[in-house]
């Protein structure tokens, strides 16, 4: 296993070049080079030797405490075995080098604003994600094995049961906040210089507890976080020199997947452990740090007179509860990223629905333009100028991740409900964040979810922090108590 992990990060290594320093040029070698270190990688993990060991340790596995790391190492690794030796290395290979390429041409398309430079490359992967799933025949629906990838044992069925009790009372809130005056943001959107603006998200991070030792920042044109082991997990983000969010809440949230991988236990590295549970709890991480956190009064009563001194033409004459009410405006708009929280699931939903459409044929991809902008004015009312506003905004499949998406959702209720009970378990949170301290914070999560890396099951992890599996109310009851405060509802 743990040669196999690092295969793995060498390719992951190969990735973060890719999308921060590689030259253009690179790109057909480096597909050829992530293609044959995945295959390698996979063809190792798939191989008779492996099955035997696995089938070798059942005897031992039923002796062990079944939370001890042994344990779960072996259940892990017998569920990870059991579905990847379902598919073919040479099939791993082919799709490793069909991603390198899509991802330069989404690059390039999204900056041109030509969708149909992206298309042919995207019909490629929608064919090879139907293939995959076909792998895993027979399914529930088959949407089922992507999802499961990302939130293992989760089905299809269970997230659209989630999402259409989350979908109304989300619409009914925007709906109400519509009805009231607007909030002011206009300060936010002015002159910031790159530099400063990179070096407050830094500030920030750091205070959060970011190890630099054990990670960097770089630019890239889509934030994401990657990590070759515990020593060594780094982030991106993207500056906008007239917009003051995209910076800021995109460092925050890579801030929190990077906490996230330096916590997990040093016993797990380089094993199929040695990484965060699913995506849902990784996003209930950058999502906590992004808003819960950076999002909330008690931060920026520490951080904004430091803000404020950096940008004071700016900001100077802005006091704290106008730029409180102005990075928390709620307004449909066309950036996921940059959405608000009221309005953030719906752009989750509406991605959901048209992957859905995708892998079940019922959608081809030179139609999905439009249908993105038929989706994006029913649900928010605003219809995007162009694809790069549009379609193309998203990274994710262009590197062949569909199923990825939900667990954004589903990771904004995983983070309430871990704030409920950490709030019961520090009292004086409060305070501790409005001095800029997060130590005691960072212990908890430490404690509580980090270091386990992925031992447990997303839904079993979070019924032994908060006692229940994932569920909305926490996350509903946040939204209402928040936007009811700002609006006034």
């Amino acid at each position: 296993m743990a040669e196999i992990s690092d295969l793995n990060s060498a390719t992951a290594l190969l990735g973060w070049d890719q999308q921060t320093y590689m030259p253009p040029g690179g790109v057909i070698a480096r597909g050829n080079q992530i293609g044959t270190l995945s295959s390698l990688a996979h063809s190792k993990f798939v191989s008779q030797d492996v099955g035997v060991l696995l089938e070798d340790l059942k005897p031992y596995a039923e002796s062990l405490d079944p939370d001890s790391d042994d344990f779960c190492l072996i259940e892990v690794t017998s569920r990870d075995y059991d579905k990847q030796k379902k598919v073919p290395s040479d099939f791993v290979a082919e799709f490793s080098r069909v991603t390198v390429v899509a991802h330069s041409a989404w690059e390039e398309a999204r900056k041109n604003d030509d969708f149909s430079h992206f298309q042919p490359h995207l019909e490629k992967i929608v064919e090879m994600r139907r293939q995959y799933a076909d792998f895993f025949a027979p399914y529930e629906h088959v949407y089922d094995p992507l999802l499961d990838d990302f939130e293992p044992g989760m089905k299809t069925a269970e997230v659209q049961e989630i999402f259409s009790e989350l979908r109304p009372k989300q619409v009914e809130l925007i709906k109400a906040i519509g009805e009231k005056p607007e909030v002011d943001d206009s300060f936010l959107h002015q002159s910031f210089e790159d530099q400063k603006q990179w070096d407050f998200g830094e500030q920030a991070i750091t205070k959060y507890g970011y190890d630099w030792d054990r990670g960097r920042q770089d630019k890239a044109t889509h934030p994401f976080t990657t990590n070759f082991g515990v020593g060594d997990v780094r982030i991106t983000t993207r500056v906008d020199p007239n917009f003051l969010n995209t910076a800021l809440f995109g460092t925050l949230h890579e801030a929190g997947h990077a906490i996230y991988e330096q916590g997990v236990s040093p016993d797990l590295e380089r094993t199929p452990l040695g990484g965060g549970a699913s995506l849902a709890i990784h996003e209930s991480q950058s999502r906590m740090y992004e808003n819960l956190l950076g999002r909330a009064y008690d931060f920026w009563v520490y951080f904004y007179p430091k803000l404020q001194e950096i940008f004071s033409t700016q900001l100077g004459n802005v006091d704290l509860d106008t730029f409180y009410k102005g990075i928390n405006k709620v307004a449909p708009s066309l950036i996921r990223v940059e959405a608000d929280e009221a309005t953030y699931n719906l752009h989750i939903m509406l991605r959901l629905e048209l992957e859905i459409a995708l892998m079940e044929g019922k959608l081809m991809v030179a139609d999905l333009p439009a249908a993105w902008n038929e989706r994006m004015d029913d649900y928010l009312g605003v219809v995007p100028s162009n694809d790069a506003e549009g379609v193309l905004q998203d990274v994710h499949w262009s590197s062949g991740v569909l199923g990825y998406f939900p667990t954004y959702s589903l990771g904004n209720l995983v983070s309430n409900q871990l704030w409920e009970k950490i709030n019961l378990d520090i009292p004086s949170l409060s305070s501790q964040i409005q001095g800029g301290d997060f130590s005691e914070l960072l212990a908890w999560l430490h404690e509580n979810v980090h270091r386990h890396g992925s031992k447990f099951k997303p839904q079993e992890l979070v019924t032994r922090i908060v006692g229940s599996r994932i569920a909305p109310e926490p996350y509903l009851k946040y939204l209402n108590e928040k936007f009811g405060s700002i609006y006034q509802l």
